[in-house]
């Protein structure tokens, strides 16, 4: 989670956007949905939701209808569509490539190379590095 004490406003916006806010040598802006942090290097759809406490990072790309709650983050070079949804302090970073209705909860991570599809539940710690998963599992 990002450390508002860190955080310093920074000068010049377009019109409609919000200001962005610089933590540590990065620069955000909050979503329009759901009001989390967007690094102005990430490329996010309208349709992505960010809640508050959220972060997109890095140079991640997230599109679809993915939906990120509590202190989950997308960094790195991610590349993150369709259904996905991260819950508490999920996360996906590295070059990692997720798809479909892919679900994370409970500190689960996928990272490295790893390319994930489908209808895949990782929770409770589970870590994925490498690797290509598709199809329906679980992944505790």
């Amino acid at each position: 989670m990002y450390d508002i004490v860190k955080a310093r406003w920074v000068s010049s916006t377009r019109h409609g956007e919000s200001p962005p806010i610089r933590i540590d040598d990065a620069e955000y802006r909050t979503h329009p949905s759901g009001g989390g942090l967007v690094a102005i290097t990430a490329q996010v759809g309208p349709n992505v939701l960010v809640d508050k406490h959220a972060m997109i990072k890095g140079r991640a790309i997230v599109v679809g209808s993915v939906r990120l709650f509590g202190q989950a983050v997308i960094e790195e070079d991610a590349v993150v569509t369709d259904f996905c949804t991260l819950r508490d302090q999920s996360s996906i970073g590295g070059r990692a490539v997720v798809r479909g209705s892919v679900q994370l909860a409970d500190r689960a991570r996928i990272e490295g190379s790893a390319h994930i599809s489908g209808g895949v539940l990782l929770q409770h710690f589970a870590r994925i590095k490498q690797g290509v998963f598709s199809g329906s599992m679980t992944v505790a």
